[in-house]
């Protein structure tokens, strides 16, 4: 099959995006994603095809200066919100739809996998006639708030020959299947009667882990991650760091392209711009984070605890479910490098924590071996004629 997936640079969204991508292409399928530039080397480095936006706005989550969504500079989730309807949602909604019309009209596809946030590619993919799929990155949620662009997205709709929704996420329910990048067992928040037929959780979309921890070194590990995009995370990192500093723990701080740390790091603490979770988690006894989805359940995956201190986006959600679930704990994100010390102090020394992360990790790698997300996609043809409007 040729599958065409249409995402666009959200930062976390594209790890699972492309390793789902990549599993197709091993069982020898050919894939195509449709992107921002900023995306192109990592997504050519997996060795897929790639086709930019070119009407769409270009996006770089990863500077302050280049950034659309500057969500750091407001206070409220609804002004985030807001941010995200205008530009990126609804605001430029026609400009994807046209790219991707463009897209599927120069190249022959089979199916479509179309990230949850572009409104305007799934209403062009459901114009195609093409099999398609929504990618939902998150964890199942509806955002009353982004109604505010239903207006927008019928508009769009009767350009595209498309009968209107009564909300935004009818458009979702109007896809052959919507696939939740999580863990049902850490998404549990949604009761199952409440999820739309074409709802499934498929598990994270991150390389399997055997689950073997090997033996400790004399200090513990611990991982520093706090995303690829920027959110002004630069003073909490360098509170981590400094509290760290105190303990007798070995610490290892993952930068990414956000982050510049620019003064001198304790002795016991080490920094790197990029390392594989991998590489690292199996060492790992605790996990420092800002409680985004792929770290949280990269960590979960290997059985690691967090600490979370969420900035945003969804990371409070996340940041509530490994709290709930005691496979960790949560700190704000102004928390001094005082109650950030006695935190990992406290969790190191917690056995529950990692009894607990243990036990999901068990189930979430489960999750990863079924991998019924390819499952999912590679039937999408056999599934094309249940196609119809929910």
């Amino acid at each position: 099959m040729r599958y065409l997936f249409a995402t666009f640079d959200g930062g976390g969204n594209l790890p699972p995006e492309l390793a789902l991508a990549g599993r197709l292409r091993d069982r020898g399928h050919d894939v195509r994603f449709l992107g921002h530039a900023s995306q192109r080397a990592m997504i050519e480095r997996a060795g897929i095809a790639f086709s930019p936006w070119t009407r769409a706005p270009d996006h770089d989550t990863s500077t302050p200066e280049t950034s659309p969504i500057d969500d750091w500079t407001v206070d409220q989730p609804s002004e985030m919100l807001a941010l995200v309807r205008e530009r990126l949602a609804f605001g430029p909604a026609k400009l994807f739809a046209e790219d991707l019309v463009e897209e599927v009209g120069r190249r022959p596809f089979d199916a479509l996998a179309v990230d949850y946030f572009l409104f305007g590619a799934l209403a062009a993919a459901e114009s195609s006639r093409l099999p398609t799929v929504v990618l939902h990155h998150t964890c199942w949620g509806q955002a009353r708030a982004w109604n505010d662009g239903l207006p927008d997205l019928n508009a769009l709709r009767a350009e595209l020959g498309l009968p209107p929704v009564r909300d935004v996420f009818e458009q979702y329910r109007r896809a052959n299947r919507v696939l939740v990048l999580t863990s049902r067992v850490f998404d549990f928040a949604i009761e199952e009667r409440e999820l739309p037929a074409n709802v499934i959780h498929v598990g994270p979309q991150i390389a399997p882990s055997n689950g073997s921890r090997p033996s400790p070194g004399a200090q513990p590990l611990v991982l520093v991650s706090f995303s690829t995009t920027y959110q002004a995370q630069e003073e909490v990192v360098r509170r981590i760091v400094r509290a760290l500093g105190t303990l007798p723990v070995d610490a290892l701080v993952t930068t990414g392209p956000a982050v510049r740390l620019d003064e001198p790091l304790p002795v016991n603490v080490e920094s790197a711009s990029w390392i594989p979770h991998g590489e690292v988690l199996p060492r790992a006894a605790l996990v420092i984070t800002h409680g985004g989805l792929g770290t949280v359940m990269a960590a979960l995956a290997h059985g690691v605890p967090l600490i979370c201190l969420p900035m945003g986006r969804d990371q409070h959600g996340n940041a509530a479910r490994v709290g709930h679930l005691d496979a960790g704990r949560t700190l704000p994100s102004d928390a001094s490098s005082e109650q950030i010390a006695e935190t990992v102090a406290a969790a190191l020394a917690d056995p529950d924590l990692a009894l607990n992360a243990g036990r999901l990790g068990v189930a979430i790698r489960d999750d990863i071996a079924a991998d019924r997300a390819v499952q999912e996609l590679e039937a999408l043809l056999s599934a094309s004629e249940d196609r119809e409007p929910g």
